[in-house]
């Protein structure tokens, strides 16, 4: 009992600690000129020069190194849980701290959010949870399969960083609500927290640092880190964090779930009641998607952009 109450609060401080990663990164998006996607490399300088944004990311990584530890004792339905907790409560700061304004609209599809990543969260039992005897040689001997697991993530953030960018010019445009911003960071997310998953099963049943470092997940994590977190900084620089976080976290953790399918043979659950759970929080999860305004409402944006300015006066001044 000690032991399970000791490994959630382990996976508690992990997560919170990957939402006050992104509380730094809105400050430092404060500091930043404005970021595009269509030029990656000046926003990769700005990030790794800017000594906030800099700690941020020690912040994060911190809290994924946490994460492994907590998906190598934990299963997935009490992690899961501990997770969504830990995203009500950044929403919850956004809006009585940073001043964010949610419609009715929004709070009714946040809500599906949370509801729906716990529902995934519960629906893996002990039949979606890999075991130190699973073997990872079939993945690794067919390298395209993570490839095409690796395909939707990259074509969706491409299409939303471009598309991002077009709205973005004009006067009158309307700019894409973090609902975009979100799923495509939180798809990459998603798969980087499935090579953290990969990097936990290789040592788990080698316990050699060397097996780890010659397996695909490390890399796998960090390249799709890097991407996500490129996505998230544009995303922070324009749109409300309590959207953007929601869709982030969900998105990524039911790209995670289905990336464990093809990646790991992780197997969909065949009780019915967690049957049930997956398809229902999957279907909550779409329902959410569909709800969500695709661009800032009018007044919205532009008391956004009011208190984007008076953060960026007070920074500078």
């Amino acid at each position: 009992m000690g032991h399970d109450l000791g490994y959630a609060a382990l996976a508690l401080l992990s997560t919170s600690a990957y939402y006050v990663a992104f509380l730094v990164f809105r400050l430092a998006a404060t500091r930043m000129p404005p970021l595009r996607g269509s030029r990656p490399f000046h926003v990769a300088w700005h990030m790794l020069t800017d000594p906030v944004w800099f700690a941020g990311g020690l912040i994060l990584f911190l809290g994924l190194a946490y994460q492994v530890v907590a998906f190598t004792a934990m299963p997935l339905a009490v992690a899961q849980p501990i997770f969504a907790f830990s995203l009500v409560l950044l929403v919850i700061y956004a809006v009585r701290f940073l001043g964010e304004r949610l419609n009715a609209r929004e709070w009714f599809s946040v809500g599906l959010f949370v509801v729906a990543a716990v529902m995934i969260g519960l629906s893996a039992g002990s039949e979606g949870t890999l075991t130190a005897e699973t073997s990872l040689l079939d993945t690794l001997k067919a390298p395209w399969l993570m490839l095409a697991v690796m395909a939707p993530a990259l074509i969706i953030a491409s299409m939303v960083w471009l598309v991002g960018d077009r709205r973005a010019g004009g006067r009158h445009a309307r700019k894409l609500a973090g609902v975009a911003y979100g799923i495509g960071a939180g798809a990459c997310a998603g798969l980087a927290e499935a090579g953290i998953r990969g990097v936990a099963l290789v040592y788990e049943n080698t316990g050699s640092v060397q097996s780890v470092l010659g397996s695909p997940y490390p890399y796998l994590t960090l390249g799709m880190a890097a991407i996500a977190l490129g996505q998230l900084q544009v995303a922070l620089q324009r749109c409300r964090i309590a959207i953007v976080a929601t869709v982030l976290t969900v998105i990524g953790r039911a790209y995670l779930i289905l990336s464990s399918v093809a990646l790991f043979g992780e197997d969909w659950p065949r009780e019915a009641g967690a049957f049930l759970l997956r398809a229902g929080g999957f279907t909550l999860a779409l329902i959410a998607l569909a709800i969500f305004p695709r661009y800032e409402e009018p007044e919205t944006a532009e008391a956004a952009e009011a208190a984007y300015a008076q953060r960026t006066a007070r920074s500078s001044a």
